[in-house]
């Protein structure tokens, strides 16, 4: 019964990511009918509830899933956020303390935390140093610094405002929520945007070229691996053509990202290296391992028996995805 519900669970949690709430909440219903004691399917329920304006129902749903065994920290961010949105500012604060005390390190406890302080007046300033800690804690996350920009512009702070929500959008340039606020906090200092169509571009720029990289490093030491191990002890001639195969969804990827390029972004494409060190660095280390897989399959072809040049490969690949695992997102 356990992988129906976890199945289940997992397409209500895609529908809510997806904005259509309402079908994960239909799709719930039932399942916790059958099986009230699952605390994660409350919680998604509770989640969803959120989604749709429905603190109460939402409310109802997380204190469920408290009294059952489970992520209780889970649970308690969605009581803060529901008690939230029901106006009772004091209990919410008091739930959210209580998820950041059984998880201090969960940047997300810290974000639920400074989003309630921000809504209770006396919590404003809190809320900002709050939310200060959770860029600390997870700075790869866009949602960190949405909600540091949006306690800084409560209390009037415009340049942390507007710092923050420009590292937002670097880390998440999609979000057209934190684009109109950084607008605002613009506007309210009384000053012009300072991001020029060439800032946009090269953003934009950023992070095609690092959802590549990241393909690359999934592709590149995967590949290699496999190839090392189904060479061993000596390459035949088959190996080849899978390594031809490897070598090709590598271009693909390349090819991916000319092609989902503007003409303005394309030509932002070449300075984007120039502004992120951790793009050329991870670049470098990728274009040295192709370049030596595609020697090395082209010696393949011509007879060469030996794995030597592959491992090279392997070890470029594994460097290039330590730095894009170790950067995180858009970095």
């Amino acid at each position: 019964m356990s992988e129906p519900i976890t199945a289940v669970l997992v397409r209500a949690a895609e529908l809510t990511a997806k904005g259509l709430p309402y079908k994960a909440i239909d799709l719930l219903r039932p399942v916790l009918a059958v099986n009230p004691r699952h605390a994660q399917a409350w919680c998604e329920l509770a989640a969803a509830l959120l989604d749709v304006d429905q603190p109460d129902p939402a409310l109802s749903a997380a204190k469920r899933a408290l009294v059952l065994d489970g992520d209780h920290s889970w649970a308690q961010r969605l009581a803060a956020l529901a008690l939230s949105e029901l106006g009772r500012h004091r209990e919410a604060v008091v739930s959210a303390r209580e998820c950041v005390r059984r998880k201090p390190g969960d940047w997300r406890c810290l974000v639920v935390l400074a989003d309630v302080l921000a809504a209770a007046p006396d919590g404003r300033r809190e809320a900002v140093a709050v939310a200060r800690e959770a860029t600390r804690l997870a700075p790869e996350q866009a949602r960190t610094f949405q909600v540091l920009g949006d306690a800084a512009l409560r209390v009037g702070d415009w340049d942390t405002a507007e710092h923050a929500y420009r590292t937002s959008l670097r880390l998440d340039p999609e979000n057209e929520d934190v684009r109109a606020n950084l607008a605002t906090a613009w506007r309210k200092r009384g000053g012009k945007p300072t991001a020029s169509p060439a800032h946009e571009s090269l953003t934009k720029a950023h992070a095609l070229l690092w959802s590549a990289l990241t393909r690359l490093a999934a592709l590149l030491a995967a590949g290699d691996l496999l190839l090392l191990l189904a060479g061993m002890p000596k390459p035949t001639p088959a190996l080849a053509y899978l390594a031809a195969g490897l070598v090709g969804a590598c271009a693909v990827t390349v090819l991916t990202v000319l092609f989902r390029a503007r003409r303005g972004t394309r030509r932002a494409l070449l300075a984007v290296p120039l502004h992120r060190p951790k793009v050329a660095l991870a670049g470098v280390a990728f274009t040295a391992s192709t370049t030596i897989l595609v020697v090395w399959t082209a010696g393949l072809f011509l007879g060469a028996t030996t794995m030597q040049p592959l491992v090279l490969s392997w070890i470029f690949a594994v460097l290039g995805g330590a730095v894009v695992v170790l950067s995180g997102n858009h970095r």
